[in-house]
């Protein structure tokens, strides 16, 4: 049979307020037509299927358009994630009836659905065991009693993990089952990038892989860079379609094609997704951006000009230069707003007084326009008429008043 293996397309999501739908949208094109050419027995998506709890009705129909079109080619299951609401998957499971699309909310006994089965060619039947993502301090009633309540978080899911191995094993036949598992997990020593929700991927929520079932491949999905599982587990993190913010920046993203057979180890295929603009940090002056124009074409760009002297409405001069670039951000490096490092000997004043600690200051922070020198010496010129008692007098007010 064949697998193939998707997680985290995390539609609605934004960036700096710039919506990534169409570079979501065109990896899911890609996704689509590569379960076209492979022709999978099964697609299993591993969670944050959206980004948020409650989707734009524009995104939900969107994504349920595309799912069934992946639903065309062969049955597809969906497990919730972090991101995404129980109450909204069930509902889906609700309307969609006995479909060849599946909407798996919260983990079930295998004596109750937990476990499912998918009829392959040859003969073969894909045992499938689903595992949503598990809320610290929610309890899944079905697995758990007291007696475990204030067990930690990896000692619970473990328990829920077991019970699916148990049903897996139920009636296995190995001349004709190949079992798979699929969740949405922190598994304790895998890699993160910085964009999942920090709190999911502390110790609090780390999983293990050692004790994971005896399954021929496991599908994994919350973790947004590609990777496989840690330990000697079968199985891969799929990542997410599009680098979703700069944690995930120069990683490439992939779906998972397996290859699984009764009885046989399974053959794991990583398949690189090329589609969605890139994300680039950009530190030059504005004629290196001019050089590197064409090369950035409509990136999505957090920029740095290098200037020496301040440059009024820098972001037009920025957005003429590179007119198909989104510009997240562009901040200005200027030579004119630091002053010079303490020379050694004043280094070792004994109390600095307080134009050399305002000049650290300034060493340190800059000015948000205009020279820091002329700063520095402006405050230089008061403190000396405050320490002899003369009237304060600023010069460029008085040029002004005349």
């Amino acid at each position: 049979m064949k697998l193939l293996h998707t997680a985290d397309w995390h539609v609605g999501r934004a960036l700096m307020n710039v919506s990534r739908q169409p570079d979501i949208a065109a990896a899911v094109e890609e996704v689509v037509e590569l379960a076209r050419s492979e022709r999978p027995d099964l697609i299993v998506h591993c969670g944050d299927l959206f980004d948020s709890l409650r989707p734009a009705y524009a995104d939900m129909d969107w994504t349920l358009d595309r799912l069934r079109e992946l639903a065309e080619v062969c049955p597809v299951v969906v497990i919730a994630g972090n991101h995404d609401s129980t109450a909204l998957f069930e509902l889906f499971g609700k309307l969609l009836g006995e479909s060849r699309l599946c909407f798996v909310a919260r983990a079930r006994p295998p004596a109750e659905g937990g476990i499912l089965e998918f009829h392959c060619g040859a003969g073969e039947i894909a045992r499938l065991a689903p595992l949503p993502f598990v809320h610290a301090n929610r309890t899944i009633e079905s697995f758990e009693s007291p007696e475990n309540w204030m067990a930690d978080y990896a000692d619970r899911v473990q328990a829920i993990v077991d019970a699916l191995a148990r049903g897996l094993l139920d009636g296995y036949d190995p001349a004709r089952h190949v079992l798979l598992f699929a969740a949405h997990l922190f598994v304790s020593g895998a890699r993160f990038s910085s964009s999942e929700r920090p709190i999911h991927v502390t110790d609090t929520y780390a999983t293990r892989s050692e004790r994971l079932p005896p399954v021929a491949y496991a599908a994994y999905g919350h973790l947004h860079r590609p990777q496989p599982l840690p330990g000697v587990a079968v199985g891969r993190y799929a990542g997410s379609l599009v680098p979703l913010d700069f944690g995930e920046l120069d990683e490439v993203k992939e779906i998972v094609i397996v290859e699984a057979e009764p009885g046989r180890p399974a053959r794991i295929s990583p398949r690189p997704l090329r589609s969605g603009r890139r994300l680039r940090r950009i530190t030059a002056s504005l004629a290196e951006l001019e050089t590197l124009a064409p090369e950035i074409g409509d990136d999505l760009c957090l920029v740095t000009v290098r200037t020496e002297s301040p440059i009024p409405d820098l972001s037009l001069r920025v957005a003429e230069l590179l007119p198909r670039a989104t510009l997240l951000d562009v901040r200005e490096d200027c030579a004119a707003s630091r002053v010079r490092v303490v020379s050694e000997a004043r280094a070792h004043e004994a109390e600095p007084g307080f134009e050399r600690l305002f000049e650290e200051y300034l060493g340190a922070q800059g000015v948000r326009a205009g020279s820091a020198n002329r700063v520095l010496e402006t405050f230089t010129a008061l403190l000396r008429e405050v320490e002899h008692e003369e009237e304060a007098r600023m010069l460029e007010l008085e040029a002004l008043e005349g």
